[in-house]
């Protein structure tokens, strides 16, 4: 190899290197899916509801704009530090939506990033295998291998050629994703969230009885138990209490990785805007 050819081929393995720097950056925040057409309104939805939220709860509870938006956000990623908590009925109220939209949210999320960058990698591949990083064409056929051999690949996610279904209809696609009415249409999926509202409204009913809360406060006490919240604001006195709290606790994760799967279950093959 001379010495223009080492030129030329270190200054291609650069632009490799720099062109997976950036993409790597466009992953760390979400630039991919704001690409898709499917993913882009249910990312919309969740900057639209973080905004709604920080303003109602800044009425409601009198917090800054700021410490608002933190309470909304830790709410929504399921992390519950504790630090602020609802003081109000409506406040309780609104963040039982909260969470239940949280933890929604974040499944949805997880299975479209899924979707969007399996197929993001079958788009690589063959790239890979045409030819066009020249750099890694010494690998061989390792790209047309994982070609091979992956499965049926969500190619509608990606943006194609001659797709351009209406902003109404891709709107209309994605709430009946998010409020997961597809999977109410799925008899398997249908026992998983009709299990999940019997659990928090059981649980609720109980922990009334044990624990001596009003209902409103032992739903809210179930919500941010399933979904992993756990602010601390209510916990159990009660060593019954605290039996229910670890049975509830449990189910909460067995309910969640149940729901993960049927959303992958159901949408494993579904186009854009179904």
């Amino acid at each position: 190899m001379d010495l223009i050819q080492k030129k030329r081929y270190l200054r291609r393995s650069l632009i490799f290197l720099i062109s997976n720097f950036l993409r790597f950056l466009g992953r760390l925040f979400f630039l991919d899916l704001w690409r898709s057409p499917a993913a882009r309104p249910v990312l919309f939805y969740a900057v639209t509801i973080i905004l709604m939220g920080m303003f109602l709860f800044h009425w409601l509870e009198k917090w800054s704009y700021l410490d608002s938006l933190y309470f909304v956000v830790i709410t929504l990623t399921t992390i519950g530090f504790g630090d602020y908590t609802p003081s109000t009925f409506l406040s309780k109220l609104l963040t039982i939506f909260f969470g239940i939209n949280g933890i929604v949210l974040l499944l949805v999320l997880f299975d479209l990033i899924r979707q969007v960058r399996k197929s993001a990698f079958i788009i690589r591949a063959q790239k890979l295998a045409e030819g066009s990083f020249p750099p890694l064409q010494r690998f061989g056929n390792v790209a047309t291998d994982s070609l091979e051999a992956s499965p049926a690949v969500e190619r509608p996610l990606l943006p194609q050629k001659n797709q351009h279904p209406s902003i109404r209809h891709l709107i209309r696609a994605s709430m009946t994703k998010l409020f997961l009415i597809d999977l109410l249409q799925d008899g398997p999926s249908r026992w998983v969230l009709t299990y999940a509202s019997f659990m928090i409204f059981i649980g609720g009913f109980v922990f009334h009885r044990v624990e001596k809360w009003s209902f409103l406060d032992s739903v809210y006490f179930m919500v941010i138990t399933m979904t992993t919240i756990g602010y601390g604001d209510l916990t159990p006195a009660k060593d019954m209490g605290k039996l229910l709290t670890i049975f509830f606790g449990l189910n909460g994760i067995v309910v969640l990785l149940s729901l993960y799967d049927r959303i992958r279950a159901v949408r494993r093959q579904e186009p854009v805007g179904s």
